[in-house]
C-alpha cells in the first residue's frame, strides 16, 4: 500500500508540472526539482546497498547525449576560463536524469499525461486572458516569466492537447475530445496573447506532422472539421484588435523591409536586431568554428563588432544570438553545435521508431515528437535554452516521455510472455 502511495503522488506531482507550468511563478520548475531531488535520494541509496541498476540501450543513448550537452559546457569553461556559474543550467540538466530511475521504480502512467495536459493548456490559456485583460499586462505571462518563453510553452501545450483530442476522438469520448479541442485552442490562444511570434512558425509542420502521424485512424471529414475550426478561431482572434496579432506580423513585415532596405533605427527593432546577433555570429563562427568564443568571449566580441560599426548599439547588449543553434556554435564552436543537435535527435529517433506500436504507446511518442519539433524551430528565433524554462521545458518532459513509452512497452512484453 505504501508502494502505491508513492506511486499515486509522484504521478500526480507529475500532473502538476502541466497544470501549473505557466500559472505560478517558476511553476515549470517545481515539479521536476522536487522529483529529481527523490530520484537522487534513491540512486544514493542503490549505490549504498550496490544495487543494480538496468538501463537500456535507448536509456543509454540519451545519458550519452545529455553527457556530451554537458561535457561541452565544461570544456569550453576549461579552455576559455569562464565563469563556474555556466554551469548552472547544465548540471540541472545532467541532475534530471535521476528521473530515469524514479519513473522505472514508480511508473508514470499514461492516464496521468493524457488529463494533466490539456488540463494545463486550458489554464494557461485562462492565465493568459486574466494577464491581459484583468492584471492589463502588455504580454501574457510576463509577470511570472519571460513573454516570448511563457508564449512557446503555451503553443506546445496546445499542441499536446490536440494530441489527447485526437485519442480520445478514436476512443470515442466525445466529451474529453471536445474539452481537449478547447483546450488546444486555450493554448494558441495564450501564446498569442504573449505576443511572442516565434512559437507561431512552427505550427503548420508540427499540425502536418500530428495529423500525418494519426492517419490511419482518421477520416477526412475529421482533418477538414478540426482544420476549419482552428482556422475560424485563429480568424476570429486576428480580427481582434486587444489580441495585437495583426499589429505584431504588420510590424514583423515593417521590420523585415526597413532592414532589408537599410533604413535608420531598422537594426534596432526586435527583427533588425536579430538579423544584426546573427551576422555577429556568423562571424565569430568563421573566426573561431571548433571551440567557439565561450559565453564572456561571446559577449565581448559581439560588442566589439558594434564599435567597428558591424551591428548596431542596441544588438550589442544581449547576452545570447536569439538562435539557440548559432548561440551554441559561437560559443562552444562545431562541437558544442553537435552537442545540441544530439539532444534533439537522439530522442527524436527513438520517439520516431515508436510510432508505429499500440495506439497509447504511439501517442506518447507523437507527445515527443511533437515536443522536439517545436522547441527545434522555437530556438530558430530565441535562445530558448538560455533561460531556465527552456531548458527544464524541454529536458524534463523528453525524460517523461521516454520512461512511459519505456514502462508501456514493457508492459506489452510482460502480457504477451503471459499469454
Amino acid at each position: 500500500m505504501l508502494k502505491l502511495n508513492k506511486g499515486f503522488l509522484i504521478n500526480g506531482v507529475v500532473g502538476l508540472f502541466f497544470i501549473i507550468c505557466l500559472s505560478v511563478r517558476s511553476g515549470y520548475s517545481i515539479s521536476p526539482i522536487l522529483l529529481a531531488l527523490v530520484g537522487l535520494g534513491y540512486l544514493i541509496y542503490d549505490l549504498i546497498k550496490k544495487r543494480k541498476w538496468q538501463i537500456s540501450p535507448d536509456e543509454k543513448w540519451l545519458i550519452y547525449s545529455y553527457g556530451l550537452y554537458f561535457s561541452l559546457f565544461v570544456l569550453s569553461l576549461l579552455i576559455h576560463q569562464g565563469r563556474l556559474k555556466e554551469l548552472d543550467s547544465p548540471v540541472k540538466i545532467v541532475f534530471l536524469l535521476t528521473l530515469l530511475l524514479l519513473f522505472s521504480r514508480f511508473p508514470i502512467k499514461f492516464s496521468t499525461l493524457i488529463y494533466a495536459i490539456p488540463m494545463g493548456s486550458m489554464i494557461a490559456g485562462i492565465t493568459a486572458l486574466i494577464d491581459r485583460f484583468y492584471l492589463h499586462s502588455q504580454m501574457a505571462y510576463a509577470p511570472r516569466i519571460m513573454h516570448i518563453q511563457g508564449g512557446d510553452i503555451a503553443m506546445s501545450l496546445g499542441m499536446f492537447s490536440l494530441v489527447c483530442c485526437i485519442y480520445f476522438f478514436i476512443k470515442q469520448q466525445k466529451k474529453w475530445m471536445l474539452f481537449c479541442l478547447l483546450a488546444t485552442l486555450s493554448g494558441m490562444l495564450g501564446s498569442i496573447l504573449s505576443t511572442a511570434r516565434g512559437g507561431w512558425i512552427g505550427v503548420p509542420f508540427v499540425l502536418c506532422f500530428i495529423f500525418w502521424a494519426y492517419r490511419k485512424y482518421l477520416s477526412r471529414t475529421f482533418f477538414v472539421s478540426v482544420i476549419s475550426i482552428l482556422v475560424v478561431a485563429v480568424g476570429v482572434a486576428v480580427s481582434i484588435p486587444n489580441t495585437k496579432i495583426m499589429k505584431r506580423i504588420n510590424a514583423a513585415q515593417h521590420d523585415i523591409t526597413s532592414y532589408v532596405d537599410n533604413k535608420k533605427g531598422s537594426d534596432s527593432t526586435s527583427v533588425g536586431a536579430r538579423f544584426e546577433m546573427w551576422k555577429s555570429a556568423f562571424l565569430m563562427i568563421k573566426e573561431k568554428p571548433v571551440f567557439g568564443w565561450g559565453i564572456e568571449g561571446v559577449n565581448q566580441m559581439r560588442k566589439e563588432h558594434q564599435k567597428q560599426g558591424i551591428i548596431s548599439k542596441y544588438a550589442s547588449q544581449f547576452t545570447h544570438a536569439h538562435n539557440q543553434y548559432l548561440d551554441d556554435f559561437s560559443k562552444r564552436g562545431v562541437l558544442g553545435f553537435i552537442a545540441l543537435l544530439a539532444v534533439f535527435l537522439v530522442p527524436m529517433r527513438f520517439f520516431r521508431k515508436n510510432l508505429s506500436d499500440r495506439l497509447e504507446v504511439k501517442v506518447v511518442a507523437i507527445f515527443g515528437m511533437v515536443h522536439v519539433i517545436s522547441v527545434m524551430f522555437y530556438c530558430f528565433s530565441q535562445g530558448f535554452f538560455s533561460h531556465n524554462s527552456g531548458n527544464i521545458f524541454y529536458f524534463f518532459p523528453v525524460i517523461l516521455f521516454y520512461a512511459v513509452i519505456l514502462n508501456l512497452t514493457a508492459k506489452k512484453s510482460a502480457e504477451s510472455t503471459k499469454s
